[in-house]
């Protein structure tokens, strides 16, 4: 996965690639995680994803990333459970490494915790940070006259003063024109979203009504003439504005018999002049109303509209979940890191018991499952017992295989590989999933060994 050439002094990477670094595991026995895996984010409507590649992560915590080649892309680095998401600018405009920080908070699930990146110190992102902090601060002097504006707290409206309130109004509204005057902002679209998606925010807690926010996002998206409708949703902040503005468009539609009837003839001019949109804006709300709450409208609207720009990415689902077909060409390892077809399992049921080393909840549940093990063996032949590790490094690993109390114990390893946590839909550890004996799955998530997977199994037929 790296690309890298042998040089006096060190490693010196190809201009094709972004350096990156993990940072905070220095106190962790297991060192840094070995992998990451590299997804591109499709749409910031609903964050549909797809896995570019797989980063190797040296024990420094090094690692390099092909950089994009035409325009700003939306990437999120995953190593369970921390994952971070970050916009990379295309050519040579990313000089900077890219840092990603591991939370001092342990994780409160197996997948996707975000985490905090970072680049250098005059990185739009940092000074788009920067833009966020001030807004929380400038939040937190306002809070409660924004609240007694809102008749919240009784009579304590008499008590705010307007005057301060519109100050802090300015001095915001200021501090965003400021940044969009930056270069990198100006140029670079991704960026430029996300502090006009800020400024709607601000201006809703303000008390700017539905009407206003529409006029201003109608003023924008006029000036936006060189962005096609498929740039604009792979812009987080183009889809936050969207839904901050129009979330509730569909409510919003006074005679919903005539909206039938224009659906109905394909009469989709009349529903965008209704809605004030253009056609590929119209496409946006009727993926956003689908979303939101399932309809047959909008079902019947796409079926009338299949070859809208953004059909293609409305309807992908990522990756599905392995069949049969694609378990038995599954590999995973072994205790003595030999590589291992899954379809080694071929032939029985197989109860796959999914834990973590150093987790006291695995470790229970593994005790619990071997005496179910032995409870079974003499009356149920056509089983098999099978843990898997999903551990991230290989030392968390070797740990793992140091807490078996017997070699016959048959122990697998596939990872933190997110294709395998997806595949096999792992949410939790530990957790419970039965195989049929044609290596389909028979369910993903069943009783724990102690809480009565023993008569689960043995009435399995």
């Amino acid at each position: 996965m790296l690309l890298f050439l042998l040089y006096t002094g060190g490693l010196v990477f190809s201009q094709d690639y972004i350096m990156g670094k993990m940072s905070g595991w220095a106190e962790e026995k297991s060192g840094p995680p070995s992998f990451l895996f590299m997804y591109e984010e499709l749409d910031g409507i609903v964050g549909g994803r797809t896995l570019i590649d797989i980063l190797t992560i040296r024990p420094d915590g090094n690692f390099s990333f092909k950089r994009p080649t035409k325009s700003t892309r939306v990437y999120e680095f995953e190593a369970p459970p921390w994952s971070w998401k970050t916009l990379v600018r295309p050519n040579e405009l990313e000089s900077d490494t890219l840092t990603l920080l591991k939370p001092s908070i342990g994780p409160a699930r197996l997948r996707r915790v975000m985490a905090k990146s970072n680049w250098g110190s005059g990185h739009p992102s940092l000074k788009y940070d920067s833009l966020r902090m001030f807004a929380s601060e400038l939040d937190a002097l306002v809070l409660y006259d924004r609240m007694a504006l809102s008749g919240a707290v009784g009579s304590g409206e008499v008590l705010v003063d307007l005057n301060y309130t519109d100050s802090l109004d300015v001095v915001f509204e200021d501090a965003c024109k400021k940044l969009l005057s930056d270069s990198d902002f100006i140029n670079y679209s991704h960026y430029r979203d996300l502090v006009f998606a800020l400024s709607l925010q601000w201006k809703r807690d303000s008390g700017f009504s539905s009407n206003m926010l529409k006029q201003i996002w109608q003023e924008e998206s006029k000036a936006d003439t060189t962005r096609t409708i498929m740039d604009k949703i792979q812009s987080p902040g183009w889809c936050s504005s969207w839904i901050e503005v129009n979330k509730n468009w569909y409510q919003e539609v006074a005679l919903a018999s005539d909206l039938i009837s224009w659906v109905n003839t394909n009469n989709s001019d009349s529903i965008a002049i209704s809605l004030g949109c253009n056609m590929d804006e119209l496409a946006v709300a009727m993926w956003w109303w689908e979303i939101s709450e399932p309809n047959s409208i909008a079902s019947l609207w796409w079926s009338n509209n299949s070859i809208s720009p953004i059909s293609s990415i409305r309807s992908f689902n990522g990756s599905e979940n392995w069949n049969s077909s694609d378990l038995v060409d599954k590999v995973w390892t072994s205790p003595s890191l030999d590589i291992i077809s899954l379809d080694e399992l071929y032939g029985k049921w197989s109860v796959i018991l999914v834990v973590k080393s150093r987790s006291s909840a695995s470790m229970r549940e593994w005790s619990a499952f071997r005496a179910v093990q032995s409870s079974l063996q003499s009356t149920r032949n056509d089983i098999k017992f099978v843990v898997l590790s999903v551990d991230g490094t290989s030392l968390d690993w070797d740990h793992l295989l140091d807490s078996r109390q017997s070699s016959s114990d048959m122990l697998r390893w596939v990872g933190a590989d997110t294709r395998w946590l997806d595949g096999l839909s792992i949410v939790s550890t530990p957790q419970v999933i039965i195989l049929t004996p044609k290596l389909e799955v028979h369910s993903f998530a069943n009783r724990l060994p102690s809480q009565g997977l023993g008569k689960v199994l043995s009435e399995l037929k």
